[in-house]
């Protein structure tokens, strides 16, 4: 089967068409008021219907409807996007095709970046609990020049509510199958003095969805996660304020996902561990002048993560030919950051942006691996110093105004490593990324068309049994050309966001592992296959595609939506751990379909209904093996009746997750057998299962 896909002569085109027709419907549309939604995540600071690039941004109201205590739960809303597991939650997140799987003892340098509140938090996906939170935006595309070598394949940026001028809150409460217990609560006002805070807390716990036969357990895959977070803002002046958070998060979940028959029953006598206790602190001032702003900020990020598990996922005595293990990962995570940035204001007619950052890490990892002689220890220290600059300036082109943006980062990126097999290393090197964009606004219509050079730091495998030729691996570049057009059409009842999008990738990085199969002990004993994780450079990698978005209002009582991503993934010319070369293959975790449809009902004054459903086409588990995620489903529903008189804020619902209880996978590994009744000697897939049918009720309030 070919992956092609020829954007230059129809898709463009079709986005012409799109354009022509957008402003076509706007031309006598009448003005209505409509809801205008800032992005946080880019330097323009335009609204999402203006700003040059391609992303989706899920409000308070998506977040609610999904009753997702995760990112994993509302990642499917955004085309083109995909995650996967192999933990306790889908934490490992591929925009477009692109980005990290697992992570094990090798170094990981992200490509999708993950930002809290401003504080880079990328690989440490646990600390995604959206507590208290305003929005996700999900940036799609490389975003080099705001967030350098976190952003090569796109970034979630996740903003939480800020202290507000009148008190306001919110409590919930949420009850489900599988002994699930959600509780949130958050407050905020400002003083007289003008000091602002908002405190918010959550706790999260669930047996989850696998059975332990062996141990007559249904909580080994549990979840057990509490996060809070304290913020707090003063204006010192009128010109000046201060502003600040900390934020926690604890989670102590099981991993025991995995059996030998596919099946979603462990017979695990050693069940695995996935947890995560971090502390973030972020401190931001920002002076006003005459010409414009200046901010400086400063972050901290304290964490410690255990992630283990079964590695036979058996018990000992369940086979005269088998092995037990577990193997245990346990990291220290230390990392800072300090930016200063000025920008000018924001009617100026030349607007700038202008800052400087530096960040640095130290990653302290040792590993407890039952079959190790002794236990692996390493220090892995990146250090970052970047300079970066953007501007916007209108110009007028043929007798209309056109946005020019242009922005330049330039990043020194070093790794110090060291570990206690006398593997000692450092990669010192500079990143050159960018963008330029036009864009044109006509009423309620945005065209925009711009190239971007994303870039993602080279690295090494620190395994000694990798060969010389693949211990080191070079940095990637891709350059990104997209071209797009929002509008809001019917009246502005409809808005419309579609966009095409052409990337070449340089020195793809390809996560590959080679296979060690080990002989018998002396005694006859069976032992573990190893596995060994090689990252890689493929000669190139084109990712090319089409993303559209529709929401429309009907009428006062219903509302509709759809988003739809088709992906073109591709990588050529790669030689795998095992001596293979690939000439072309389709990229792991990237669907050539991915769909989100939803409609919004107001049944009558005292009820709501929204359900939903999320869509992906059959890809790749891995880039290593040829193993298939097949292509699935899942409708979810909510029903909603806010209360009124005495109790108004308050809010009962019903859900349902995965109303059909469809089976779908969220994480697969291929190429081996882990089942001794066959010697070890069929390779095929072993899956983690996603969530089953889920029902439950919340009661909750708001003001």
């Amino acid at each position: 089967m070919k992956y092609t896909l020829n954007l230059k002569p129809h898709a463009f085109s079709c986005i012409a068409i799109a354009v022509l027709a957008s402003l076509s419907a706007n031309a006598n549309a009448t003005e209505k008021h409509v809801e205008v939604i800032n992005v946080f995540g880019d330097y323009s600071q335009l609204s999402l219907d203006q700003i040059a690039q391609s992303a989706t941004i899920i409000t308070t109201n998506q977040l609610n409807q999904r009753g997702a205590s995760h990112l994993e739960g509302v990642l499917n809303l955004a085309p083109n996007v995909n995650f996967s597991s192999g933990a306790s939650r889908g934490k490992y997140i591929q925009i477009r095709g692109i980005g990290e799987r697992s992570q094990f003892s090798e170094p990981l340098n992200s490509s999708v970046g993950l930002v809290i509140d401003g504080m880079d938090v990328s690989g440490l996906g646990g600390m995604a609990t959206l507590l208290d939170t305003q929005q996700v935006e999900v940036l799609r595309g490389p975003q080099a020049t705001v967030f350098g070598t976190s952003g090569l394949a796109g970034v979630i940026n996740i903003v939480s509510n800020a202290p507000t001028e009148e008190p306001s809150g919110s409590f919930a409460i949420s009850r489900a199958t599988q002994d699930t217990l959600d509780v949130s609560a958050a407050y905020g006002l400002t003083f007289e003095n003008g000091l602002g805070l908002r405190g918010a807390i959550k706790q999260t716990t669930s047996d989850g969805f696998v059975e332990n036969s062996y141990l007559d357990r249904d909580d080994t895959n549990n979840l057990d996660e509490l996060s809070a977070r304290l913020a707090a803002t003063y204006d010192i002046n009128a010109a000046m304020t201060l502003s600040g958070q900390v934020i926690h998060v604890n989670t102590d979940n099981g991993y025991d996902a995995f059996s030998l028959d596919n099946d979603n029953v462990s017979r695990s006598d050693e069940p695995g561990v996935d947890t995560i206790d971090a502390t973030a602190v972020g401190v931001n001032l920002v002076n006003t002048t005459d010409w414009g702003q200046w901010r400086m900020q400063t972050s901290h990020t304290q964490s410690d993560t255990v992630y283990g598990y079964d590695e036979d996922w058996t018990f000992v005595g369940f086979h005269p030919w088998e092995y037990a293990s577990t193997d245990y990962y346990f990291r220290n995570r230390d990392s800072q950051a300090l930016e200063l940035q000025a920008r000018s204001q924001a009617n100026s007619h030349l607007q700038w942006v202008a800052g400087a950052l530096y960040k640095q890490a130290e990653d302290n990892l040792t590993r407890e691996y039952t079959y190790a002689d002794s236990d692996f220890t390493s220090l892995y220290q990146p250090t970052s110093s970047a300079v970066y600059g953007q501007i916007t300036l209108p110009i007028t082109l043929a007798a209309q105004t056109v946005s020019v943006e242009a922005g330049l980062r330039i990043e020194q990126h070093q790794i110090d490593y060291q570990d206690s097999n006398g593997f000692i290393e450092n990669n010192d090197e500079t990143l050159v990324g960018g963008k330029v964009a036009l864009s044109y606004v006509h009423d309620n219509s945005t065209l925009y068309g711009f190239v971007a050079r994303g870039f993602k730091a080279g690295g090494f495998n620190p395994d000694e049994r990798v060969s010389d030729e693949q211990r080191i691996y070079e940095a990637e570049y891709n350059w990104h050309y997209e071209l797009g057009v929002k509008s809001r059409i019917a009246d502005s009842a409809a808005n419309v966001r579609v966009a095409v999008f052409y990337m070449t990738r340089e020195n793809t990085q390809i996560s590959d592992y080679d296979v060690l199969v080990n002989e018998n002990d002396d005694a006859g004993n069976a032992q573990p296959v190893e596995f060994i994780d090689i990252v890689d450079n493929a000669d190139t990698g084109i990712n090319q595609g089409v993303e559209a978005e529709l929401s429309w209002q009907l009428n006062p009582s219903v509302d509709v939506g759809v988003n739809v991503g088709y992906l073109d993934a591709t990588f050529s010319g790669f030689t795998r751990s095992d001596g293979s070369v690939i000439d072309k293959q389709r990229q792991a975790q990237a669907p050539k379909y991915t769909a989100h449809a939803f409609v919004n009902m107001n049944l009558n004054d005292d009820l709501l209904w929204h359900v939903s459903v999320d869509a992906k086409s059959s890809h790749r588990f891995s880039d290593g093996h040829d193993e298939i995620n097949p292509g699935h489903a899942i409708v979810n529903t909510r029903v909603t009746m806010p209360l009124s008189g005495a109790l108004s804020g308050w809010e009962l619902s019903a859900f349902v997750h995965n109303v059909l209880d469809k089976t779908y996978y969220v994480r697969g590994f291929g190429g081996f057998s882990n089942d001794p009744r066959e010697y070890y000697e069929i390779p095929k897939a072993y899956v983690q299962f996603g969530g089953q049918r889920q029902t439950g009720v919340q009661v909750s309030y708001a003001f």
